[in-house]
């Protein structure tokens, strides 16, 4: 071939459970985030989960008065949204209706959780830690961030084997 030939077109086959098929994963931090940005994020993080409980606590008294859940439920919740890093390995297994319940708690805290971040997040922008658009990022990610999200965010990551990240 000369060097003005054209190459055909490289194509990715993606096979059904292929890693190659699987769109790439939004980070867990943002990287784009200076330091003193992500030390607030952090104390944001840390305020939402230290409030997690008493806002979980009606949802959860409501479903056991209603008999959704039972008060073991209500109690291995509570102990996971107190403290993520605990280890619930022992625990039963949890009913459909905790689950639901469990997601219905962690709406309430994503609802809550702007409303917790704001005077921290205005505190740091008045200091000069943070923009206010880097704010304004914040503020819509927990706003618009799935409960899944903000379960994961409140769990700290498992530490993996050694050499792994």
């Amino acid at each position: 071939m000369t060097v003005t030939a054209t190459y055909p077109p490289h194509r990715r086959i993606a096979v059904f459970g292929s890693v190659a098929a699987e769109r790439p994963h939004a980070p867990d931090r943002d990287d784009t985030l200076s330091p003193a940005a992500r030390a607030v994020l952090e104390r944001v993080i840390e305020a939402i989960a230290s409030s997690a409980p008493a806002i979980a606590s009606p949802i959860l008294d409501r479903a056991v008065a209603e008999g959704a859940i039972t008060r073991a439920e209500r109690h291995l919740m509570l102990l996971e949204l107190s403290d993520p890093s605990a280890s619930l390995d022992a625990a039963p297994a949890v009913s459909q209706e905790a689950r639901s319940t469990l997601r219905e708690a962690l709406a309430a805290i994503r609802r809550a959780a702007p409303g917790i971040a704001r005077p921290i997040l205005d505190e740091a922008v008045d200091a000069e830690r943070l923009t206010p658009a880097q704010e304004q990022r914040i503020l819509e990610r927990l706003r618009s961030s799935p409960a899944r999200v903000l379960r994961n965010t409140l769990r700290p990551p498992v530490p993996g084997p050694a050499g792994s990240p």
